[in-house]
């Protein structure tokens, strides 16, 4: 679950009828407290509409016939994408996302722009009857000004929204693609499920189903987005089958797309993964891009991060000291020290415009050639030094608390950049403590 939705915890079934009426009859009391009955889609609507109402005054309905979204994980979802928009886009600044296959709800365009004043976004859908739900559900809103529904056909492009000439590229794209690749796989899915499914599924066969399942979709989406890169910032879909994500991470790395995430979201008994790719060299922090899964360490990204412990230190404003002291001592890297509220964290901005701390580079006084231009410029790497006291980990592990450097790698195209300029700042830094 993401660390801010508000659904950390069961929701207050009693609390929730007395402020909304129509849910009062699918209230009733257990042994282990007040729930609903998630078999009945009846039930299942009221709820979410509950939920959106009063806690983002969204106003909704839906066709009988057409999905009735989990407010909890979508939401997790929308957090998830509103981390990775932020560690590019300035807070006041305008995002434009596309959301493709929108539903008859367009609750991911509806929560997003909620939750973001300044995000508009292009909700894409190729049935007719969720297209008219979900203008009907965007106009209550009153966010058409924000949110516009497109009418698409399946033989068109997925992401036709950046097939035009455009003059500001998209920030995102989302999806909740079909799952399943036959109805029949959809009736499997549920027989596997050894206590049968824990709520009804309310989904029309459009929603649920797509030739080849959620992996050809993404992989669809994956293939148009080698034609749009840049037009893009970060591509990204959810997915319903952690089998799905070998599958699209091998794609990635087949076309050398190295910048890419990985993340999970568990809500009560239902489990969710999510991938994002770019073509752009802005790298995600560890925490929006890896998750711990045993299964699929093979599949995850490099790490942004670097931790090295420091020796020998008597106290953390020396190990400060002692950094800017190395840093000021290289060429060509522009060093800007951050502002800190904790005494306990110090951290600095380092930019590298070419790379002068090799040793072949120092001999000859002569850079190596630099890598393309990145989105600062002509940068080759760009990263934040922290000088931290605590726990630090080294892979999945905590180790034991002391002073140590932690490099997070921000911009680049080459990690091994990274890493050799950790390499040599840690040496001088420990040779002078």
């Amino acid at each position: 679950m993401h660390p801010r939705n508000v659904y950390a915890h069961p929701p207050d079934f009693l609390g929730l009828a007395r402020r909304y009426p129509p849910l009062r009859p699918h209230v009733f009391l257990t042994h282990i407290g007040p729930t609903i009955d998630f078999k009945s889609a009846t039930a299942q609507r009221r709820l979410t509409e509950a939920l959106l109402y009063l806690d983002f005054n969204i106003s909704f309905t839906l066709p009988d016939n057409r999905l009735c979204p989990p407010v909890p994980n979508r939401l997790n979802y929308v957090l998830w994408v509103q981390d990775i928009v932020k560690t590019f886009v300035p807070g006041d600044d305008i995002v434009r996302g596309i959301d493709i296959g929108t539903g008859a709800s367009a609750i991911y365009p509806l929560l997003a722009c909620r939750l973001e004043p300044k995000w508009s976004i292009v909700a894409t859908d190729i049935d007719r009857v969720s297209l008219v739900s979900a203008r009907q559900n965007v106009e209550r809103n009153g966010l058409s000004d924000r949110i516009t529904i497109i009418d698409m056909s399946s033989s068109e492009s997925i992401l036709q929204p950046l097939d035009g000439p455009l003059s500001v590229p998209f920030h995102f794209t989302m999806c909740n693609p079909p799952f399943y690749a036959s109805m029949e796989e959809v009736a499997q899915s549920t027989e596997a499920k050894e206590y049968g499914p824990n709520a009804v599924c309310t989904g029309a066969e459009i929603e649920m189903v797509t030739p080849g399942g959620e992996a050809s979709f993404v992989s669809r989406i994956f293939a148009e987005s080698l034609r749009h890169r840049m037009q893009c910032k970060w591509y990204t879909s959810m997915l319903g089958k952690m089998s799905s994500l070998p599958l699209i991470v091998g794609l990635l790395r087949e076309h050398e797309v190295d910048n890419y995430a990985i993340t999970e979201f568990v809500q009560g008994q239902t489990r969710r993964w999510a991938i994002a790719w770019s073509f752009g060299t802005l790298r995600l922090p560890d925490s929006l891009a890896r998750i711990a899964n045993p299964t699929l360490q093979s599949i995850m990204p490099h790490r942004t991060s670097l931790h090295q412990h420091v020796a020998n230190v008597r106290s953390l404003d020396v190990l400060y000291n002692t950094l800017i002291q190395v840093l000021r001592a290289i060429e060509g890297i522009h060093v800007t020290p951050e502002p800190s509220d904790s005494t306990n964290i110090t951290s600095v901005l380092v930019v590298a415009t070419e790379i002068t701390w090799s040793r072949s580079a120092r001999r000859k006084k002569v850079a190596p050639q630099v890598s393309h231009m990145t989105s600062m410029g002509s940068i080759i790497m760009w990263c934040r030094i922290t000088c931290a006291n605590g726990p630090h980990p080294i892979g999945e592990k905590q180790q034991a608390p002391g002073p140590h450097l932690v490099y997070q790698w921000i911009d680049g195209s080459e990690r091994g950049v990274l890493e050799s300029f950790a390499s040599h700042i840690n040496r001088k830094v420990t040779a002078v403590v």
